[in-house]
């Protein structure tokens, strides 16, 4: 049976999730439609980390911008969500990034020349406040890079947090439906088609993370983002949990510890391999050896977008009217979705393609129909 909507939003991860909050509070009916669970791929493998000086290129401003626009949205989206009714698991600890040599680690220090003048409280601590801060820090550490204001989010529990406050401003997500393909009439995508029947939408956007790139899926051009795949683990030790995120370490809440993560192109696949966990277990005790007998809890994976350029494609899909993309993150999805989503749905509620134009799939010289 036929059905409508103002936008379907192809793909339940933390930018379709992120996406369809915005066009919620802004009135606007949307649909998420994801082929399993919502963050059942890269936004559930996540590392969760929420600290953008570590992971742009300063001198990439358009990127740069849009991480630290993130940065500062957070603490308020997270206040709204939890006020809808469910926590996302957001907590503000700081991140260190640690010295451990200093003729090799010279980036560290030259960053933090910059990340000084960016207000966010960025400084130099010494081996002794480093060792105050976390008693079980390698014996190598020489002091590290503080940023007090770093956070870390779960993905799975920010994707459903962001799922039901939509929902409760009316929004609607089917998971487990698989969009086929995209109706057309024309040069005009006038909505998808399911396994439940077609949905006519005014407005379509994939956000179907690396699956955006497959060949011709969507429309009869190449879309450029290639799938990386990522792999995480989770360990516990009894008496023993970070204050900060620390190199790829992260607090969780529960008490475990998350260490991340591999780095993997070209895979589509979610297997998660010993040879990845040795590598993670090994990288946690290089920052902690005590972690060296740590209870294993769990390990995940997930299939993250990039793109040639490793900036995001945002925007409308050339030759077409009616269709754009949100897609090309790579591990920076969480990190960036609360502006990426504020864009994605300025766009959709004005047609004003302004504010997205650097990241604009034209850079790459695709042409239209």
């Amino acid at each position: 049976m036929n059905q409508s909507t103002d936008v379907a939003i192809v793909g339940g991860g933390v930018i379709g999730c992120s996406i369809a909050y915005q066009l919620s509070k802004m009135g606007i009916n949307c649909t998420v439609f994801e082929k399993n669970r919502l963050a059942s791929g890269a936004s559930g493998a996540t590392a969760g980390m929420i600290g953008p000086i570590w992971y742009f290129d300063q001198t990439s401003e358009p990127y740069f911008q849009l991480g630290m626009r993130s940065f500062e949205i957070f603490p308020t989206l997270v206040k709204e969500l939890e006020e809808a009714g469910i926590d996302p698991k957001f907590q503000q600890t700081g991140a260190i990034k640690v010295l451990l040599d200093e003729i090799n680690d010279a980036v560290l220090l030259d960053n933090l020349k910059w990340q000084r003048e960016l207000g966010i409280g960025v400084r130099w601590i010494d081996r002794k406040e480093l060792t105050d801060r976390e008693p079980e820090i390698t014996g190598k550490a020489l002091g590290g890079v503080f940023s007090p204001k770093d956070g870390s989010i779960v993905g799975v529990a920010f994707v459903n947090a962001l799922a039901h406050a939509a929902t409760r401003l009316g929004a609607r997500f089917f998971e487990d439906v698989e969009v086929m393909g995209l109706e057309i009439n024309k040069d005009k995508v006038i909505g998808i088609r399911t396994q439940l029947g077609i949905y006519h939408a005014d407005h379509t956007i994939i956000c179907a993370g690396p699956w955006s790139g497959i060949v011709q899926r969507w429309l009869p051009y190449s879309i450029p983002v290639r799938p990386i795949k990522g792999q995480r683990i989770l360990l516990r030790k009894s008496g023993f949990l970070p204050k900060s995120t620390v190199q790829s370490i992260v607090p969780q809440k529960d008490g475990s510890v998350l260490s991340a993560a591999t780095r993997e192109e070209g895979n589509f696949d979610q297997v998660v391999t010993g040879e990845a966990i040795s590598q993670m277990v090994a990288k946690a005790k290089e920052v902690f050896p005590i972690l060296h007998d740590a209870e294993f809890v769990s390990a995940s994976a997930g299939v993250r977008p990039g793109t040639p350029d490793g900036m995001p494609i945002l925007g409308p899909l050339p030759g077409w009217s009616g269709v754009s993309l949100a897609s090309g993150h790579d591990r920076l999805g969480i990190m960036c979705s609360p502006s990426t989503a504020k864009l994605m749905a300025g766009f959709v509620a004005t047609g004003d393609c302004s504010q997205i134009a650097p990241f604009s799939i034209e850079r790459f010289g695709l042409s239209g129909n």
